[in-house]
């Protein structure tokens, strides 16, 4: 389903599983992608990135690795902001965001039917200023 889902992206974008290196289970997934706009079908130029775990995968750094990969190689192809959104309240993806070095812009709602979102965005002139840390 996650390849058709991204398959007229040539492998740029997509949902992959994180897999937990010690143990080889499937700790959830990370994706990248258009964030849709406001009427869902058609997608911006804003680009996403997102994860989703297990509970049993919490506090692990999963997301946060996984993210920061998908994230570096999106910036490698010329890209310049990369977008995160989180539903109000879920503070276990707000905390991973600043590990990403995103900064919280504040809630908007110019994506996903125009629900109000969390909002984090990261630069890729913040990979230079950090030393590609």
């Amino acid at each position: 389903m996650w390849r058709d889902r991204h398959a007229g992206h040539a492998g740029r974008y997509g949902t992959w599983a994180i897999e937990a290196r010690d143990t080889g289970v499937v700790a959830g997934s990370v994706l990248l992608k258009p964030l849709p706009g406001r009427d869902e079908g058609v997608p911006t130029e804003d680009i996403e990135v997102g994860w989703h775990l297990h509970p049993d995968s919490w506090g692990h750094g999963y997301a946060t690795e996984a993210a920061r990969a998908v994230v570096a190689r999106e910036f490698a192809t010329g890209t310049r902001v990369v977008h995160a959104v989180v539903f109000p309240g879920n503070e276990a993806s707000m905390a991973v965001c600043p590990r990403l070095g995103m900064t919280h812009v504040g809630r908007r709602s110019d994506w996903y039917g125009g629900e109000e979102l969390e909002t984090f965005v990261r630069r890729a002139d913040a990979e230079v200023r950090r030393g590609g840390r």
